[in-house]
């Protein structure tokens, strides 16, 4: 998988695992998840997971 690919999986699995919390909590995971070398990704991650989380949660209002 590419570094991209890996990125974009990561931001999926935390709006996903997240998906029942608030948007602060995905916020504060990918703080947690990227940090280190890969702190300066934080804010695109941030951006990409509240996406996916906020497309879950549209989903979720739609069918249940």
């Amino acid at each position: 998988m590419s570094k991209m690919g890996q990125f974009v999986f990561e931001c999926q699995e935390i709006a996903e695992a997240n998906s029942h919390e608030s948007k602060e909590s995905v916020i504060a995971e990918v703080e947690q998840t990227f940090v280190g070398e890969r702190k300066y990704l934080v804010p695109m991650a941030v951006d990409s997971a509240v996406g996916y989380w906020e497309e879950i949660q549209s989903d979720l209002r739609m069918y249940l």
